[in-house]
């Protein structure tokens, strides 16, 4: 009898558990189903009211401003577009609005068959008396309006999305949909979802309750170890009354190569045997887990001295084996951390990290790793930033000039790359290439750059030059998108692409095959950075490139140094003998330029002729190719 009650009161408490969670989930899918449907609305009606602008044209409201009156025959044929697109989006209506003297007149509105059929189709310039205060204030808003609102067509959903035309007008553009619409399509979610509930979600429950009784017993544990994991730390951390502890993150460098040479089995005996150690060696008010494959954490109260768990940490002699069958040797690192709570992980992991790039065995968390952990977040925003910048065309093009010094005059303009901040500042290449590098973007800086100097000198008969990388021309599609330029460019005799020496060196065969290509369609091609690196002048006869330029580097030290000035001397006689042209950079002052002169180099380019700029002095540049 007393096992029938159990049993009854257990069927009592699960079958209101169950309902109880059924409300529950009802509830949460009807304010889903509601959120997805009205965010998925309010997309609509901003993407319909947009377009209101784009079909009606600037012109419309520019000459409603001069005080023209807009003819019948084009109202019409505006309404008409715009009721297609309504029909098209499921829009309700959408149309124009302006407001004079306080009331607020349609410019424009689109209409349905039904207001065709009664004789309600909205005329230009009709008063809207039902404008409310919201959609008054519409007009001297800065961003969209949104709305609910009843009137003789019945109960809306609103946006109103102001704009100014270049005479001053404000203007507002709107559409409507029907909350009729809005609550059938609810009403269909929630008596979707109740159907699936009363089915599934019975049988969810119990699967549920069986997988969160075995989750929590073996999700906080490491399965190869026994050891708990980086949830249990987590969990632990979070949990914890007290808001100060230490924690030491223990990087063993050999685990992959272990495990990919004996096992995984191997490696997780070998981290077992570390875990085993540092927990053998601890007080019992410290807490040993393992993160991950190859990560160790000690997790000690604030009471425990810094000195004292860098010497745990330091307590497994790296000269003993850790296994001996077989004989495994391992190194480690380590970092440590102390101080709140909420950033132990976080300044843990940055002080292993540079432990791991060799600033010590052990590495603590100070002012230095805060520095560092600063510059990590400096190199992820600026990504953003360029990032962004390429997708607003605020990476631009500017321009140096490359000076024949027996003459004076400009032989071609190098294009270099500057980025427009969004506060207007411009940075130099140094400030972001790296970022473009490391984010594999140097491919769309090169087309960026080709695709605005194709754009500018396509009808001019400027000479200017561009440099690209092996990267450039290993990726099919760029150098594809090169070629079919270079067809449709009226002067490619005019082009001239720079490529470093190293680069060049490094894929041969590929390069080549780019250069040759390029100099069928007239381009000129000189390599760059000669006198670094490789510094061979047959590379460049092998390539059968038309000239090479100098290395910055190299040609600032020719005032200083007679046995380089020797070797551009020697350079240049090359030069003249093969027939290539020589280029000079980084001339940067007046010292520079006549130790130049005294080797007879005569194509000079740096600052101390002429600084890069946004623009180039058409009226200067003698028409000669490189």
């Amino acid at each position: 009898m007393l096992t029938g009650k159990l049993k009854g009161k257990w069927f009592i408490a699960g079958f209101t558990l169950f309902l109880v969670s059924l409300l529950v989930y009802v509830y949460y899918t009807y304010s889903s189903a509601r959120s997805e449907i009205m965010h998925a609305v309010d997309e609509r009606l901003l993407n319909a009211a947009t377009s209101v602008k784009h079909i009606l044209g600037q012109r419309y409201h520019d000459r409603i401003s001069q005080g023209y009156d807009i003819g019948f025959s084009v109202y019409q044929t505006k309404s008409k577009q715009l009721s297609e697109l309504a029909q098209a989006l499921d829009i309700a209506y959408v149309y124009s609005m302006i407001m004079r003297d306080n009331k607020v007149y349609f410019t424009s509105s689109s209409y349905t068959k039904d207001d065709q059929e009664n004789a309600r189709v909205t005329q230009f310039l009709d008063l809207y008396p039902e404008a409310t205060d919201i959609n008054r204030g519409a007009f001297y808003s800065t961003e969209p309006v949104f709305e609910q609102s009843s009137d003789q067509w019945g109960d809306f959903k609103t946006v109103f999305i102001p704009f100014v035309d270049k005479y001053g007008t404000t203007y507002i553009t709107g559409a409507d949909i029907t909350l009729d619409d809005l609550n059938k399509k609810l009403q269909y979610s929630v008596t979707k979802a109740i159907i699936t509930a009363c089915f599934f979600f019975f049988i969810a429950v119990l699967v549920a309750a069986i997988y969160i009784y075995l989750l929590k017993r073996t999700l906080a544990t490491d399965a190869s170890t026994g050891f708990a994991n980086h949830i249990a730390l987590e969990y632990f951390i979070k949990k914890s009354n007290s808001h100060h502890m230490q924690l030491a993150i223990i990087w063993v460098n050999e685990i992959e190569d272990i495990n990919s040479f004996y096992g995984t089995q191997v490696g997780d005996n070998v981290m077992k045997n570390l875990l085993s150690h540092y927990q053998s060696r601890s007080p019992q008010s410290c807490k040993v887990y393992r993160l991950a494959t190859n990560k160790i954490a000690v997790l000690t109260p604030k009471s425990f001295k810094s000195s004292e768990l860098s010497d745990l940490v330091e307590s497994y002699n790296a000269n003993s084996p850790v296994l001996t069958n077989p004989f495994i040797y391992i190194t480690y690192c380590a970092g440590i951390a102390s101080g709140n709570k909420s950033l132990l992980i976080e300044n843990a992991h940055i002080a292993t990290l540079q432990a791991k790039h060799g600033r010590g065995k052990v590495v603590s968390y100070s002012k230095v790793m805060s520095d560092v952990k600063n510059q990590y977040q400096y190199n992820v925003s600026l990504a953003k930033e360029v990032q962004e910048a390429f997708d607003n065309n605020r990476i631009v093009p500017y321009f140096q000039a490359m000076f024949n010094t027996t003459n004076n005059e400009v032989v071609h303009y190098e294009c270099l790359a500057r980025m427009v901040t969004k506060n207007g500042e411009i940075l130099k290449p140094d400030s972001f290439l790296n970022v473009v590098s490391r984010s594999r973007m140097g491919g769309l800086l090169t087309r960026t750059l080709f695709s605005q100097c194709i754009e500018r000198f396509r009808k001019t008969d400027i000479y200017w030059s561009l440099n690209i990388s092996d990267k450039d021309i290993l990726d099919p599609s760029l150098s594809e998108y090169i070629a079919n330029e270079l067809k449709r460019y009226p002067h490619p005799e005019n082009i001239t692409l720079g490529l470093l020496e190293s680069h060049a060196i490094t894929n041969f065969l590929e390069v080549k095959t780019f250069i040759s290509m390029v100099k069928t369609k007239g381009v000129n091609v000189i390599i760059t950075g000669f006198g670094s690196g490789y510094s061979n002048i047959s590379n460049a006869l092998k390539l059968e490139v038309n000239g090479i330029k100098l290395d910055g580097a190299l040609v600032k030290q020719a005032v200083s140094d007679e046995n380089i000035a020797l070797f551009i001397e020697h350079t240049v006689h090359a030069a003249k003998q093969l027939g290539l042209t020589l280029m000079a950079e980084s001339v940067e002052n007046v010292s520079i330029e006549n130790a130049l002169k005294n080797v007879d180099v005569a194509l000079m380019q740096g600052n101390y002729f002429a600084y890069p700029a946004p623009h180039v002095n058409s009226s200067s540049q003698e028409e000669v190719a490189v």
